[in-house]
């Protein structure tokens, strides 16, 4: 004879975040969840760091002398941004086949349970969204039992960037520190440069024993640099995309962590597509004295440009054009420049500008005006 099922059923649900013990390093009397002198159980979810493996086992338990039927076990994880359904994964970890989910019946005593993992690439409030879906016993009515499991994702390092620019190639450095309670092994440190540059890590005076897990303790700091270049550059962006950097660690218990850094960006100013450059005489100028200047244009682009120089008299004023204000310079190969002279008067003493400087491409009549305003002495 069965027993007769209770006037409020309702299984029970456990949670439990799944992470290694953690080295005992201080000396204490309590013995609660000790393993041995060295080792602890985690008596809660603990501290959960950017760039982990979040694993927890979740389990409904029918603690009653009745019956469950159709009973069901979900789970979602809910980040700052996105909400995710989780999978059973004990298959993929090497464990046995999960029941079935939702099971048909689930006994007097017995439990449905699954393994669920979520890769940790948010800093923030998360939570766990658990929800059990079962039949009453007594009016077959559908029920439903929801409970959600906060946890704080932590940054384990904080990572700055210091850049320099040296012959148009870039130098990265980059200084790692560890803002945990623990020390990290820290595995692999790789600069994922964006096409079309190349990165390249400078040699440091380092142990290369320990250049592969370099031991970083609470509040220390690892340093790397990093050449990164490119042999063709395409400077009318504004800003270059250099990469990213991935830090790839391990706890001092083996538990693997990784992150990647957002890009490091380079500013190369307004560089135009086009531009030009003006080199004058280093004698004296005088008023009324035509002197000799030469332009110098340059196809800063990635294609060739048919490109014309004009020197608009009606913005010159101190210094004018005395020559042909408008001369072809022809087709400029990328990265090439051509030299035109061209002849100039003061007409006031002072300093002076050279104004009203413009290179236009004849093809989309596209304007690039003079980037540089150059300061000459009027005698």
């Amino acid at each position: 004879m069965s027993a007769a099922p209770p006037t409020s059923t309702q299984p029970t649900l456990k949670v439990m975040r799944l992470y290694k013990p953690r080295l005992n390093v201080e000396q204490s009397n309590s013995r609660d969840f000790e393993l041995s002198n060295m080792l602890l159980l985690p008596d809660s979810f603990g501290n959960i760091y950017l760039g982990e493996t979040f694993s927890s086992y979740i389990s409904v338990i029918n603690q009653f002398a009745c019956d469950l039927q159709q009973v069901g076990l979900t789970a979602k994880l809910q980040t700052p941004t996105n909400r995710s359904d989780l999978a059973d994964t004990r298959v993929s970890r090497g464990g046995s086949s999960p029941p079935p989910n939702p099971m048909p019946l689930l006994p007097s005593g017995g439990n449905l349970d699954m393994a669920v993992e979520y890769e940790l690439n948010e800093v923030g409030v998360h939570t766990l969204r658990v929800g059990v879906s079962y039949l009453d016993p007594i009016t077959l009515e559908a029920k439903s039992l929801r409970k959600f499991y906060r946890f704080n994702v932590l940054n384990p390092l904080t990572i700055t960037f210091k850049h320099l620019l040296i012959q148009e190639e870039s130098f990265v450095e980059a200084k790692i520190q560890n803002i945990t309670q623990a020390p990290l092994h820290v595995e692999t440190v790789h600069f994922l440069a964006s096409p079309p540059f190349r990165a390249v890590e400078l040699a440091t005076v380092r142990d290369p024993e320990t250049d592969r897990q370099a031991y970083v303790g609470p509040e220390e700091t690892l340093q790397r640099v990093f050449k990164v270049s490119s042999p063709q550059l395409d400077l009318s962006l504004g800003t270059l995309n250099l990469g990213r950097l991935e830090v790839a660690w391990k706890s001092s218990m083996g538990e693997a962590g990784s992150l990647q850094t957002q890009p490091v960006m380079r500013k190369v100013g307004s560089l135009k597509e086009a531009s030009v450059s003006i080199v004058v005489p280093t004698q004296p100028l005088r008023v009324g004295q035509p002197f000799v200047a030469t332009f110098v244009v340059q196809n800063n682009g990635t294609r060739p440009m048919n490109l014309q120089l004009q020197l608009r008299r009606e913005l010159m004023t101190g210094i004018v054009c005395s020559a042909l204000s408008h001369q072809n310079v022809g087709v400029v190969s990328t990265n090439g420049c051509t030299q035109l002279d061209v002849e100039l008067l003061p007409l006031i003493a002072g300093l002076q500008q050279i104004q009203g400087v413009f290179i236009v491409e004849l093809e989309t009549l596209v304007e690039y005006p003079q980037e540089k305003t150059l300061h000459l002495l009027v005698a």
